[in-house]
């Protein structure tokens, strides 16, 4: 078979952004648009790696874990270490699973013109053909969004800003239907905000033994294991600018791709629909 490198990158291109997608909405991680061209790009540059000689073995899981880790880092940095690392792995696993359907997929239904080589995809298409399957996947896509989305009572994003300290914080809060968190002693509400989002309210130390501000551990228990979050309760806090009383407990990890950085319980929607919806 006679592979075009142009259509091996463009390939490569499309699979390795929707994998990228995939990555980022797993890990609730900011992305614009053009961080996720630039890394999809790069791995349609890197699906060139399928004119090498073939690789096996310890070598082939080496050039796709490093490849995932280039992708991942000019995707997603400057994150922290830890989330590059993790989305290099979902990368590295998502990149590994759609191989694996596609070979299962081969052998029950003869596929002509696909190749999967070093780690890369290949489809026999004309430039025309690509991009038109391209453009009805898309079509498709948005008229399935368009017909089956949700149409339940709509989610909104409320304005809460925090005082503490002197200072003051201004976040955009999701009313979240399922939290139904409370601080165990007193047994109010308790909210959750992102640690970055209150990065100039609260100080690098805050929920380790050497804290100059106090705070109560809460836990929490969710889809993706349990733990504990530490909580303080602001000296003001308003929802839409109206005074109210919660605690807030900090999590050490983005909660939405941009979206919003704090989640509030579904009572503080009080059937009031003034806020914006949330995307």
């Amino acid at each position: 078979m006679t592979v075009y490198a142009d259509i091996l990158f463009l390939v490569n291109l499309y699979i390795d952004a929707l994998l990228l997608s995939a990555v980022r909405r797993f890990l609730r991680l900011p992305l614009s648009r053009w961080r996720w061209l630039l890394a999809s790009a790069l791995g349609g540059a890197f699906g060139l790696f399928a004119l090498l000689p073939r690789l096996r073995g310890l070598a082939l899981l080496l050039l796709c874990v490093g490849q995932a880790a280039a992708l991942v880092t000019a995707a997603f940095y400057p994150q922290r270490p830890g989330v590059l690392l993790r989305g290099t792995v979902l990368l590295f696993l998502f990149g590994a699973a759609l191989s694996g359907l596609l070979t299962l997929f081969s052998r029950f239904v003869p596929m002509r013109g696909m190749l999967l080589l070093n780690g890369t995809v290949y489809f026999d298409l004309s430039p025309l053909w690509l991009v038109l399957c391209t453009c009805l996947s898309y079509g498709v896509l948005w008229a399935f969004h368009r017909l089956f989305r949700q149409r339940g009572n709509p989610v909104f994003c409320r304005t809460v800003t925090l005082v503490h300290g002197g200072k003051t914080v201004s976040l955009t809060a999701k009313v979240d239907t399922g939290l139904s968190l409370t601080e165990p002693f007193s047994g109010e509400a308790v909210w959750i905000v992102e640690k970055r989002a209150l990065s100039a309210l609260l100080p690098a130390g805050f929920g380790t033994a050497e804290s100059p501000i106090p705070f109560r551990p809460v836990p929490y228990s969710s889809i993706g294991g349990t733990g504990i979050l530490p909580a303080f309760r602001p000296e003001a806090l308003t929802l839409d600018g109206a005074p109210v009383s919660a605690w807030v407990a900090v999590l050490d990890r983005p909660l939405s791709a941009g979206g919003f950085q704090m989640l509030i319980g579904a009572d503080a929607l009080q059937q009031n629909q003034n806020g914006v919806n949330c995307p």
